[in-house]
Formats: structure tokens, C-alpha cells, sequence
């Protein structure tokens, strides 16, 4: 008996078998692993959209700081992958900040010193959590930007004052 036939006779598959069935098995995992993160990503598409509604209806009447503290509360609140609520902070400051006019609060800001740290004492101020520091950061850095597309602020810095 050869080698092939004895191992055929003690598994009852031949060794050359096994192979496609690993293959098989490896193309229905990733078929299913596929659709699963399908569907979570369109789960999440879904909330971020009825989220970006309800940022340009806080917005309409919300100060900018308001706009922080809401965006700031939503993150942990986020049905969704974590990666994209996360990336999506900007896209909902911007809703919140677009809803009506910030001359004024973007004139406020126009005193400050231009450098990379803004908002760092006020988020700092906040005491939040280690993991919202960040989505608060980049909530600070949407409103300057915010303010610089307006014009209220210059639109690059060139040297950081120290």
C-alpha cells in the first residue's frame, strides 16, 4: 500500500482533498466576515446620516461651545464602527457650526494667539475622559477652521509665536 492509500484508509479523505477543504472553508469565513462588516458599515452610514440632521437642528440654535458639548457627548453615545464616528467628528462640528451665522463668535476667537493649541485648555478644563480628549481637540480645531473658511481668522499661520 502506498502511502496515499494508507492515509486515505485511516481518514477516509485523500491528503490532496483536504486541501480544498481548508480552501472551502477559508472562502466561506471570509464571505461571511465580508457581509457582517457590510452590514455594520451600513448601520453606521445610517446613523451618521440621522446624525447629521440633528447637528444642523442643534446648530441652528446652539453657541459654538454648545456645538463641542454636544459632539463631544454624541462620540461615546455612536451606533456605529468606532474608526468612522471617530473620523466623523469634523463632518458634525462643521453641520453644527454651518447652521447659522458665527461672526461673532469667530470675531471672539480673532484675539487669540495663532498657534497649534488651541482648545487644549479648554478641553483640558473639561476633565473628560482619556479617549474624548482627542474628539474634543479635533471638535476645537473644526471651529478654528470653521472660522479661518469664514475668514475671520487668517487662513495659515506663519510662524507660531513662543
Amino acid at each position: 500500500m502506498t502511502n496515499l492509500n494508507s492515509e486515505a484508509a485511516t481518514t477516509g479523505v485523500p491528503s490532496r482533498h483536504k486541501a480544498w477543504w481548508v480552501l472551502g472553508g477559508l472562502t466561506i469565513l471570509s464571505v461571511l466576515m465580508g457581509g457582517l462588516t457590510s452590514l455594520t458599515y451600513r448601520q453606521t452610514e445610517l446613523h451618521l446620516v440621522k446624525m447629521y440632521n440633528y447637528f444642523d437642528n442643534i446648530g441652528r440654535t446652539a453657541s459654538a461651545e454648545k456645538c463641542v458639548d454636544e459632539v463631544v457627548a454624541w462620540l461615546p453615545r455612536c451606533d456605529g464602527m468606532k474608526a468612522l464616528c471617530e473620523g466623523a467628528v469634523p463632518r458634525m462640528m462643521d453641520k453644527c457650526l454651518a447652521a447659522q451665522n458665527r461672526a461673532s463668535e469667530c470675531s471672539a476667537l480673532s484675539g487669540r494667539p495663532a498657534d497649534a493649541h488651541y482648545g487644549f485648555h479648554e478641553c483640558e478644563a473639561r476633565k473628560l475622559p482619556r479617549f474624548l480628549n482627542k474628539v474634543c481637540g479635533n471638535s476645537y480645531k473644526s471651529l478654528d477652521l470653521h472660522c479661518r473658511a469664514l475668514g475671520y481668522l487668517p487662513a495659515a499661520v506663519e510662524k507660531y509665536q513662543q
